[in-house]
């Protein structure tokens, strides 16, 4: 059976569905979400789900800004629930990093971001459990949090639905039709998507569909484990998200009772993953290391216990930016990939630049140069100084 379509987004991740939502705002007629699976079945319903705003990039932290907004206001918005939790998130910074990391903040004040730049010593007072000799300078973010990836997403998707939106979900697309240079369908194993626009969010699959249309992005897969542990009895008080740059983990309350640590500096080059067939359960070892981690921390850990946890895909970059562009030589053919773990946070605002490309030929909002397809090619990079 042959379908026709005005814009045909591919993905049913968070990207995916707010490109959707946001396309059928625009007034695109006929969008259609295709989803292999299920919606976050991919590394969205994988993602530890932090929502924080600091970035050492000025389009990011813009882009944070904005979608931190819908978080908080997600209901008015776009209705259902988000499970978002405004807890805050602290970013900490070793001393070499300070200078770069003040300039940070204060680029974010300026940008209307509620942050607050904070001495290692008032970082000890705020949380007396912290360990902060090797801490130069904290952000604290009090908008952000952290919410459920899964239920955003599904969540949007049903807004997006609700404008008209039809969801194709266990579709795989099979190839995308090129000819003279432009878009003129999406094939799956269901049939055909007649269309002259596809946006490609296919996050670790973002590179196999894009080469479908004979173009080129550099991902790189790469498997990301959290491990949740058990808060002791003596330290169950309300914590904020704690982003450790100094030491490279982060930190992230499960409720009241449990801590999830995931690692920021693992070396990507040194994994060989299967998109489809990597493991998604945790390793002992990776339980020990990560454990460890929190411990140097917050020493208070001693007595946490293991709790498990899992294993998502990211989808990296050589500069772990993303990839989000109108591709030239394709005329038709979109593409938002290549988040580099930064996608959930971000994918409101990701929404709104995927349908002003679409719908107005640039994308007005957000000055997203840094994102283009061919920096690669002439290799400027855009490479952020921490985060």
């Amino acid at each position: 059976m042959i379908k026709t379509a005005d814009a045909v987004v591919i993905g049913g991740g968070i990207n995916g569905c707010c490109s959707a939502y946001q396309l059928a705002k625009k007034g695109v007629k006929k969008v259609v979400l295709v989803e292999k699976k299920h919606i976050a079945s991919g590394p969205t319903g994988r993602s530890s789900g932090v929502v924080r705003q600091h970035y050492s990039l000025e389009t990011l932290a813009k882009m944070a800004r904005d979608s931190v907004k819908v978080f908080l206001n997600f209901k008015e918005i776009i209705g259902g629930d988000a499970g978002f939790v405004q807890c805050g998130v602290v970013f900490m910074c070793s001393p070499e990093n300070a200078p770069e990391f003040e300039h940070s903040v204060q680029m974010h004040q300026r940008l209307g971001i509620r942050e607050t730049l904070m001495t290692s010593a008032e970082l000890k007072k705020m949380e007396p459990e912290l360990v902060h000799d090797d801490i130069g300078l904290g952000g604290y973010d009090l908008d952000g949090g952290y919410a459920d990836p899964a239920l955003a997403a599904n969540s949007i998707c049903e807004a997006a639905e609700r404008l008209g939106v039809e969801v194709l979900r266990r579709n795989t697309v099979t190839g995308l039709r090129v000819e003279q240079g432009r878009i003129r369908g999406v094939l799956t194993d269901k049939g055909v998507i007649s269309t002259d626009v596809a946006v490609n969010i296919a996050g670790p699959w973002g590179a196999k569909i894009a080469a479908m249309a004979g173009v080129e992005i550099p991902i790189v897969p790469y498997r990301h484990p959290v491990v949740v542990l058990q808060r002791p009895q003596q330290w169950r008080n309300p914590t904020p998200v704690w982003v450790d740059v100094a030491a490279g983990w982060y930190y992230k309350p499960e409720g009241v009772h449990g801590m999830m640590v995931g690692c920021r500096t693992e070396k990507i080059q040194d994994q060989n993953v299967e998109i489809d067939a990597h493991s998604t359960t945790v390793r002992y070892e990776e339980t020990v290391q990560y454990s460890e981690s929190i411990l140097r921390r917050f020493p208070v850990m001693a007595e946490g216990l293991a709790q498990g946890g899992w294993a998502g895909i990211y989808d990296v970059t050589p500069v772990a930016q993303p990839v989000i562009d109108r591709i030239d030589g394709v005329e038709g053919f979109y593409c938002a990939v290549g988040f580099s773990g930064h996608g959930f946070k971000i994918g409101p605002a990701v929404g709104t630049i995927m349908a002003e490309l679409v719908t107005e030929g640039a994308c007005r909002t957000y000055d997203i140069g840094i994102f283009r397809h061919g920096r690669f090619r002439e290799r400027k990079l855009n490479e952020p100084v921490y985060a």
